[in-house]
């Protein structure tokens, strides 16, 4: 220590210059503040505030001058010789000059502030300080300027100390360099991006800020020990010690890096954590499409899912669509890259019987949707005002069949059958109504034999409801408020109004033509059950609750309602969901269970509706009070959880 000390008072009294003439300095406010009026507003505010910048000038410039001239500077000319031929052991030079360092770039900037705090009130002080959060800020501006005295270091080592070493000091930076940068384009395009859906970024990326700021100064400080301990007064040494000690650490890290990203890369939907959100269900088959955060700090994910099986495929987008049957599933992918500018999308098909994906080589927008023909054979891009469909029965060579200028802004679009795409309004509320254009309201068809489209109806901007359509094509339900109603697909005319006075209506359509609404009447849950388009309904009330979900006919004649005595979806309202199923027939709830609500909960919003299969492997999926993904045996009430960690 006392060693340590020695090295410290000579390093402070060879520059002890800079003190008084930081003090100096700190009188420069205090001038121009007399000149331009001592007590004018805010110039008391003035003279801290420009103490500062003045204070962080004199830091960053001491960091980097005394960074890199005390040590590597010291070794270059000869002169740390001196300590050398002393009894001072290796640890206590490099200590004491780093310390003497630390101290030359902090106290000076300190002196240069007294004139400016002394001369000014507390509250003006506290104003320019916003004292709450100094803590923190005085942490940051430590590490900055560690850094910077490390890094003056490391630069003028490999500048001055002229040594063969610098060949692999010049290799290994920019080879390290991109190293990284490819690990963590593939780290943020793996796990951190979609971590953004799950809100597990904010606690992910700080973790990995702050230990990639912990191994570049640990690595740049033993560099500098090493340089020391081991170099001695020998530069070519000196520099040898420097750029092993340092590249291996940071080569180290970096290979770690790799292995992390690629380990994060890896994940399969079974190593889910929960699942997040809502669940979007094949119209038929087993395959689902979902996401949610990972286990063991792999961000998040987004997968592909047979749930009747242990296959799963990785995807990079959480808006898969499926064809009708089931078959097949295409999803756009945004180009991740430090040096994307265009934000462009690639497309990319699964065939779900091999669970093989395959990247297309359509490229469009971000903002581009896309759609699938019941057979999975064809394929629509709708992007910006250009609606394109390509044969893709070879999914790796698509053939476009045709494409049409199309008025896209405020519609959606569909297959109804293999040769036709559908074109109709899709406004989420009734705010922007008045700002859609005319075509905005009209049901469009392009045929695509003919290459040609037609308009078969339209909708007044009035009563313009929120649209969904079956998967079949054959209806449009539609929401209005409370309103809902039932349209003909095709034409847009009215065919009955389901519901009138229930709050949040959802609807499904059940097998035999039949259909049910769900919706809350005042305090209460209400199910209306309809034996046909045409025929009156029947209400079922279920009990007490603020919000419904309504899930699909888990066995004939059964449907799936979840109830809520909350609103929204935070922690309390998420694991006080009650499923209730109710027998259609005997107008009555014959089962209920706790913390269950349907997987697909939210496609009412997202998806087309689903075709009415009793029974279908979708139906049967829940999600439990933990946001584990559950499998519901209607007959016997046993839950099978398929993916999420059991608590």
């Amino acid at each position: 220590m006392r060693a340590l000390a020695a090295v410290f008072a000579r390093e402070i009294f060879a520059r002890r210059l800079v003190f008084p003439v930081a003090l100096a300095a700190g009188f420069m406010p205090i001038v121009v503040s007399l000149a331009n009026g001592w007590s004018k507003p805010g110039a008391a505010e003035f003279r801290v505030l420009a103490a500062l910048v003045a204070a962080a000038a004199f830091s960053f410039a001491f960091a980097l001058l005394f960074g890199g001239s005390v040590i590597a500077g010291e070794t270059s000319e000869k002169r740390i010789s001196f300590f050398f031929s002393r009894p001072l052991p290796a640890g206590a030079i490099w200590g004491g000059k780093l310390l003497a360092v630390l101290f030359l770039t902090f106290v000076p900037a300190a002196l240069a502030l007294v004139p400016a705090f002394a001369t000014s009130s507390t509250r003006a002080n506290q104003n320019v300080l916003q004292l709450g959060g100094a803590p923190w800020g005085v942490l940051g501006l430590f590490l900055v300027t560690l850094f910077l005295i490390l890094g003056a270091h490391a630069v003028v080592t490999i500048a001055r100390l002229r040594s063969p070493w610098v060949a692999l000091d010049l290799l290994l930076a920019p080879a390290l360099v991109l190293l990284s940068a490819a690990f963590l384009r593939s780290l943020v395009r793996d796990g951190l991006i979609p971590s953004l859906f799950f809100s597990t970024t904010f606690d992910l990326i700080p973790r990995l800020v702050g230990l990639a700021a912990f191994v570049l100064l640990a690595a740049l400080a033993a560099g500098s020990y090493a340089q020391v301990a081991a170099g001695r007064t020998d530069s070519r040494r000196a520099h040898g010690a420097f750029s092993v000690v340092l590249w291996g650490i940071l080569g180290t890290a970096t290979a770690a890096l790799g292995g992390y990203a690629s380990w994060v890369a890896s994940a399969q939907a079974t190593d889910l954590e929960t699942v997040g959100g809502g669940v979007m269900t094949a119209p038929r088959g087993p395959w689902v499409a979902l996401g949610g955060p990972l286990r063991a700090g792999r961000g998040a994910g987004f997968f592909l899912v047979d749930t009747t099986g242990n296959r799963s495929q990785r995807i990079r987008s959480g808006d898969a669509v499926f064809s009708a049957d089931g078959a097949r599933a295409a999803w756009t992918e945004e180009r991740f890259g430090f040096f994307e500018r265009e934000r462009k999308s690639d497309l990319f098909v699964a065939n779900l019987a091999s669970a093989k994906a395959v990247e297309t080589g359509l490229t469009c927008s971000v903002w581009c949707r896309v759609a699938l023909s019941p057979s999975g054979r064809e394929l629509a891009i709708l992007d910006d005002n250009s609606l394109a469909a390509y044969d893709i029965s070879d999914p790796s060579n698509p053939k476009q069949l045709a494409a049409i200028r199309v008025e896209s802004d405020s519609r959606s679009f569909a297959f109804v059958g293999e040769d036709r795409v559908r074109l109709f309004p899709h406004v989420f509320n009734s705010a922007n109504r008045k700002d859609i254009a005319a075509p905005g309201l009209e049901i469009e068809e392009f045929s695509l034999p003919s290459k040609k489209s037609s308009v078969s109806g339209r909708f007044e901007r009035e009563k313009l409801p929120y649209l969904r359509m079956s998967a079949d094509g054959r209806y449009l339900v539609g929401t209005l408020d409370i309103l809902l109603t039932l349209h003909d697909g095709r034409t847009g005319a009215l065919l009955a109004t389901l519901s009138k006075d229930l709050e949040a209506p959802k609807m499904r359509f059940l097998s035999g033509g039949r259909m049910v609404v769900a919706g809350i009447a005042g305090a209460s849950a209400r199910l209306l059950f309809f034996e046909g388009e045409k025929a009156p309904a029947r209400a079922i009330e279920l009990g007490p609750a603020a919000s419904v979900v309504l899930g699909g006919e888990i066995a004939p004649g059964r449907v799936a309602v979840a109830l809520n005595p909350f609103r929204g979806n935070d922690e309390r309202a998420r694991k006080a969901w009650k499923l209730a199923v109710v027998d259609m027939s005997a107008e009555m709830v014959i089962s209920s269970l706790e913390g269950l609500v349907p997987a697909d909960r939210f496609s009412w919003w997202s998806a087309p509706l689903p075709p009415a299969e009793a029974g279908s492997a979708a139906s049967t999926l829940f999600l439990d009070a933990n946001g584990r993904l559950v499998r519901l045996d209607p007959a016997t009430g046993a839950q099978t959880v398929l993916l999420g960690r059991s608590k």
